[in-house]
């Protein structure tokens, strides 16, 4: 009997009487008022004891932490694309509020309000007020607005901490100081050098940026290491004439003078401005700017035009009625109405938690990296180290593997506008991308590696120094092949990534056309690279049965010199599925023809057998034994197999024969609890959600702890994100798969985005399904309801 059968399948139109009543009495999951919101709201009632204790301000591209210590109300800035001649991701710096009367002299109160995006800090007693801290959504402007009961002065303070340049010490150790740029320099045998920033006084303004001369030390470092200065004019290089920072100003403030100090333990000069008088409102603010200008004038010019178009008012608004749409298109509440200290509602919390934090890169000018996103702070309060605030650990890197995580969860969520930076930074390299494959290997096709960095090339401390070193590159190795074991032949994320943005088309019904080059020459590199390479080995270019021979390869990071795994074989399957299946607007008759001769060579599924039961391995000629579990590939991502569709017992047998220390995995990028939900274990997804996330180790409780990458590490939240959405929801094979792993005691409201443009409200209490909504219409034939087990 079919599984859908065993687990009591039940359409949509046996229901229907069910369905309108609650229709027509509504719930939670349909009112729309974000009731349920305000309980997820984080409140504190004391002051915190340093930056690790820190509470997140989401807005546009900017992140703040938001803290307040020793009476002094503090923020890191963390912006996407504030890189440095290293690749390196800095933070523009850290900004220090005094009021004087203190205001947290009697009563303390600090609340991060989900359904504002803002933080607002408030004291009692008659010295108190409200400070609140909120960024525009739409434009890079941070503001601080103070609300008191009687009239204040306040000190503000830019704090800088690259003040001069920092030679980075060469460790030895690849979590050592040079660890911000580890993907890019780590164990380079020359001196890396992070350069200074510079900060003026400008009228009554502080103004601060960090600038790039002309094309930056990564970019001619890489064109010249890995020998494509024939097609470095044609580079895309987002480091080129690269300026950002901002300026600090407020309505009524004067410059106050200089101060110097040492935070946690890293040493800083501070800029103030002080209220001309004292006053119960006052309005600070700190405008962001970005841009690859060809003359520094040309920045302030920018930066200048900003602040001249400020309307606080009007962006206020325009940001509640952005939040409000952002909590409206979709949402999972576990247990509502529970007592907090409820497992299953911490679980719903940090969910909407983290999601929020996601909301800090709307448009950005690179991917939410997976390492901390733009939350960091000082690693004192991580690992103990004493480097600056702008230390995490695999930093200048884009690991395909992580970065997936992140953005993976946001189809299901319905946040399509976040997926941009992501997809853009792939749009961008692909003329890297191309260009390194033809002049290393002559060929077509575009080859994005594991371990990228900012150039979308790979990273020069992964493709091996010449100068020789811990990370030196063996003579004998070609151009264009990496030195590093651990990534060296791993290029399925462009398929993944490429997977990602059709899946993004089905979803959103969205424009990809800026995006299919880069989706058809993901497929066509491993077309034409790994014909040539057998060509080169065997003298043929297809095994004696026609098909294309993916060797060498890695199985994820495992498996250095594989055939044909299982990930990119699954990979490849699926995209040109995928692509074959796009209307005539967006794929020709010409290359469909293409799509259908490279499917009909491409290799087999490594299938193997054991006591006489089929299971996937990692690649042909490989078993298990690496816990990234590449076996798992066609499962999640790539939808091969999943419930209800055919032969998910090899899939149910794979998991079986992997050891149980890595089923039960949910450290960081682990992603066992989406697997579980998958194949329809709602015991073992419970198990591995709560661990995923439940309360991090931080004051916050979605600064998920460092894991395998750095705090707050983001592709903890994004892989939990995803678990959780597969155990309400699955939509592989036309199918809208309800509840098909969900725990019997916890009762659920949610909504969630499917194919088809189809939105999917539902409500489940004690284990029944007793609400339930699908736009439109049409698609409820679709919906499968699966009960809980």
């Amino acid at each position: 009997m079919k599984r859908d059968n065993e687990m009591n399948r039940m359409r949509l139109s046996m229901l229907h009487a069910g369905i309108l009543s609650c229709l027509l009495f509504g719930g939670a999951a349909a009112s729309g008022d974000l009731a349920w919101l305000d309980a997820y709201n984080v409140v504190w009632t004391s002051p915190s004891k340093h930056a690790g204790e820190s509470m997140p301000v989401s807005g546009g591209d900017i992140g703040l932490n938001v803290w307040v210590e020793n009476n002094e109300l503090m923020f890191y800035i963390g912006r996407a694309g504030c890189r440095d001649e290293n690749g390196a991701l800095l933070k523009p710096g850290r900004v220090r509020i005094k009021i004087s009367p203190n205001p947290f002299a009697s009563g303390f109160r600090q609340e991060l309000k989900l359904k504002e995006g803002c933080v607002e800090v408030s004291g009692g007693g008659e010295t108190g007020g409200t400070i609140k801290v909120w960024v525009e959504v739409h434009r890079p402007v941070i503001h601080v607005e103070a609300n008191m009961k009687q009239p204040v002065s306040i000190v503000s303070g830019y704090e800088n901490w690259r003040t001069q340049d920092r030679v980075l010490p060469n460790s030895g150790n690849k979590m050592g100081a040079r660890s911000m740029c580890m993907i890019t320099f780590d164990a380079c045998p020359g001196e890396i050098t992070l350069r200074k920033d510079t900060v003026e006084t400008i009228d009554d303004s502080v103004v601060f940026y960090h600038r790039i001369k002309n094309r930056s030390f990564l970019f001619d470092f890489t064109v010249d290491q890995q020998k494509l200065s024939a097609a470095e004019d044609d580079l895309w290089n987002p480091l080129e004439n690269l300026t950002w920072g901002g300026m600090m100003t407020g309505d009524n403030f004067s410059l106050d003078g200089n101060t110097s100090g040492k935070y946690a333990s890293t040493d800083f000069m501070g800029w103030n401005i002080k209220s001309d008088k004292p006053s119960r409102e006052h309005h600070l603010k700190v405008f962001m700017h970005t841009e690859q200008s060809k003359t520094l004038d040309a920045w302030k010019k920018g930066l200048q035009g900003l602040a001249g178009k400020a309307k606080s008012r009007e962006a206020w608004d325009s940001n509640l009625a952005w939040w409000r749409r952002f909590w409206n298109r979709s949402f999972i509440v576990v247990n509502p109405g529970a007592d907090k200290t409820d497992e299953g509602w911490k679980v719903g919390r940090n969910y909407s938690l983290f999601r929020y934090m996601l909301a800090s890169n709307v448009h950005g000018r690179e991917p939410t990296v997976f390492n901390g996103g733009v939350f960091t702070f000082d690693p004192l309060y991580v690992n103990g180290k004493s480097f600056t605030p702008d230390y995490r650990q695999w930093g200048a890197s884009y690991h395909a593997q992580n970065q997936r995580l992140v953005y993976w969860p946001m189809l299901k969520s319905g946040d399509f506008d976040m997926m941009a930076p992501l997809f853009e930074v792939y749009r961008k390299g692909l003329a890297n991308a191309r260009a390194r494959v033809r002049l290393s290997w002559g060929h077509d096709g575009c080859c994005f590696v594991e371990a990228a960095g900012p150039l979308m090339l790979p990273g020069p401390a992964i493709y091996g120094f010449h100068e020789g070193g811990r990370r030196g590159r063996g003579k004998s190795l070609e151009t264009g092949e990496q030195a590093n074991g651990a990534t060296g032949y791993i290029y399925q994320g462009q398929l993944e990534f490429a997977w990602m943005m059709l899946q993004y088309y089905r979803f959103s019904g969205l424009d990809i056309e800026p995006y299919l080059p880069m989706i058809k020459q993901s497929v066509i590199f491993y077309d034409e690279h790994y014909r040539y390479r057998r060509q080169r080995r065997m003298g043929e270019p297809l095994t004696s049965d026609g098909k294309l021979e993916i060797h060498p390869s890695n199985a994820l990071e495992g498996f250095r010199g594989c055939t044909n795994p299982a990930e990119a074989v699954a990979g490849l399957m699926r995209v040109v599925e995928e692509l074959c299946a796009l209307p005539d607007t967006l794929s020709s008759p010409e290359e469909c023809e293409q799509w259908r001769s490279i499917a009909a060579r491409l290799p087999e599924l490594p299938v193997g057998k054991q006591d006489g039961k089929p299971y996937m391995k990692p690649a042909a000629d490989r078993g298990h034994g690496h816990y990234l579990s590449p076996e798992l590939y066609p499962l999640f991502p790539y939808d091969v197999f999943g419930l209800g569709k055919p032969d998910l017992g090899i899939m149910k047998n794979t998991w079986e024969l992997i050891p149980s220390r890595q089923r039960d995995g949910y450290v960081s990028w682990e992603q066992m609890v989406i697997h579980a939900a998958r194949l329809g274990d709602a015991k073992h997804a419970q198990r591995l959600i709560l661990k995923k996330l439940g309360d991090g180790n931080r004051r916050f409780p979605a600064f998920f702890p460092t894991g395998h990458d750095w705090q707050p590490d983001h592709n903890w939240g994004g892989s939990g994100m995803i678990g959780m959405q597969e155990m309400v929801m699955q939509t592989h094979g036309g199918k809208i798969r309800l509840m098909p792993a969900w725990p019997e005691d916890w009762d659920a409201d949610f909504k969630l985005r499917a194919p088809g443009q189809t939105v999917v409200e539902g409500r489940v209490r004690s284990g029944n399904m007793t609400y339930l909504k699908v736009t439109p219409k049409e698609r409820r034939n679709d919906v499968v309801l699966i009960r809980p087990h």
